[in-house]
């Protein structure tokens, strides 16, 4: 998990980032032990729909310090020590609520750094990317505050914000069109080649 000032093609400030788990990887890791299988992500998005987002008070690394570094192994910490106290029966009855307390934690988080980074850079538009930025709260919160806080907020369709073509592709048409050209070349090749076997001669 980042926050980047853009200043152009190809000019990145990092102005914060994850000092351990990243977001991603902290709803990831929360999934795996409360047993909802993978995409971890998704699957506390969907229950937390139906959850009590208060009903369990999760940490939140880091909110008061100066810096815009994000830090989210507390969180998981503190989640696993939760679920450890729980029956079985009280898992199932509450996984709900649990994914709802603490897909927000996250998002409180992630918001409040991304506020900070804007004051301080004044600028007037963000982009969120990311596997984390299909997270229906997130995008929620994250459009609200942009309305509030007269801030454009962009994020991409669902369908971009995995791994795709389509960013690495438009990343090299804006270099492209600024005259930028790889100085590497590449000719087409077989994936195998006589060499490569150990008896080549025999079928």
């Amino acid at each position: 998990s980042h926050l980047f000032l853009v200043k152009g093609v190809g000019e990145y400030q990092v102005l914060g980032q994850t000092v351990d788990d990243a977001a991603g990887e902290a709803f990831d890791k929360f999934a795996k032990m409360a047993g909802l299988g993978f995409p971890g992500g998704i699957q506390v998005d969907q229950r937390a729909k139906t959850g009590d987002s208060s009903r369990y008070r999760f940490p939140r690394a880091m909110l008061k310090e100066p810096h815009l570094n994000f830090s989210f192994s507390g969180l998981k910490t503190a989640a696993q020590n939760q679920l450890m106290k729980m029956t079985e029966e009280d898992r199932r009855t509450n996984i709900n609520s649990l994914c709802a307390s603490y897909q927000e934690a996250i998002v409180e988080v992630l918001l409040t750094k991304l506020a900070l980074a804007v004051k301080r850079t004044k600028v007037s538009r963000v982009l969120i990317t990311g596997g984390v930025s299909a997270n229906s709260r997130l995008r929620e919160a994250a459009f609200e505050w942009g309305r509030k806080s007269e801030v454009l907020v962009v994020i991409p369709p669902l369908r971009y914000c995995t791994d795709n073509a389509a960013m690495i592709g438009y990343a090299g048409i804006l270099r492209l069109n600024r005259g930028e050209q790889s100085e590497e070349s590449l000719g087409p090749s077989p994936r195998s080649l006589p060499g490569d076997f150990l008896f080549p001669d025999q079928s």
